[in-house]
């Protein structure tokens, strides 16, 4: 009986590793990567965060959100990116220093938007970057075509 119990035991530890195993060979397979990025300028040693960012596309044409674990503290993360970026053609539009630092660029018909804080880890910082499109010159504006609603439904009340 013993015997039996520990062979069933086993059988169910198996099956559940195997199923864990495939389930994260599954996942992995469809997280972003840092080569989506393409040419995007980030500092030496920068890690992405795969379970919190959503990119669509690749290279010089990809959008969504990046959430990146950037190895030097956020003033040098700061620096770095309000350096590096316009040296790839991004035109800085906005910036806020502070416990929360925001950048804001734009290039051609794109803008990213990246906001750094200290990782309170022992050195680093965290970045998320938002690339997205910018617009369009013919007058539309990038949220042509949204439409938001209250949560609620059509008839929610506003406090």
């Amino acid at each position: 009986m013993k015997k039996l119990l520990l062979l069933l035991a086993t059988a169910l530890l198996t099956a559940c590793g195997t199923t864990t195993e495939s389930q994260t060979n599954a996942d992995n397979g469809q997280r972003p990567t840092m080569e989506q990025l393409g040419r995007m300028p980030l500092p030496v040693g920068t890690k992405l965060r795969t379970t919190e960012s959503l990119i669509f596309g690749v290279g010089e044409g990809w959008l969504g959100r990046a959430v990146f674990e950037l190895p030097n503290d956020a003033t040098s993360s700061y620096n770095f990116f309000a350096e590096q970026l316009p040296r790839q053609g991004w035109t800085m539009i906005a910036s806020v220093r502070g416990k929360k630092s925001l950048l804001v660029f734009t290039r051609a018909e794109r803008a990213a938007t990246i906001e750094i804080e200290d990782s309170g880890l022992f050195t680093g910082s965290l970045a998320s970057m938002t690339v997205s499109p910018a617009g369009s010159a013919g007058g539309a504006s990038a949220g042509a075509g949204v439409v938001v609603q209250p949560i609620g439904g059509a008839g929610a009340r506003r406090p």
